[in-house]
């Protein structure tokens, strides 16, 4: 009897993990559509990846200056990046 509920147990696991890896890649889908959205109606700033200028010039002044982990750290701070 323990076996069953053992299998049964592994078995709801593995269909929930199944349903929220659909899940994942159903949000990542739409935020690739609601970006290109973003980008096609002029309002770019709007999308998840933006960045702004004055980031993108203190970002690569960092660079420039030989502060790679700074400029990085600089980066992922302003703006929602994942890394996945």
């Amino acid at each position: 009897m323990e076996y069953i509920n053992f299998v049964l147990l592994i078995v709801m696991l593995l269909l929930c993990y199944l349903e929220i890896s659909k899940l994942k890649k159903q949000v990542a889908q739409q935020q690739k559509q609601l970006d290109e959205l973003c980008t096609r109606t002029g309002e770019g700033s709007l999308a998840s990846g933006y960045i702004s200028d004055m980031i993108k010039s203190e970002v690569l002044a960092l660079k420039n200056a030989g502060k790679d982990v700074e400029a990085v750290k600089e980066l992922r701070g302003s703006i929602p990046l994942c890394l996945c």
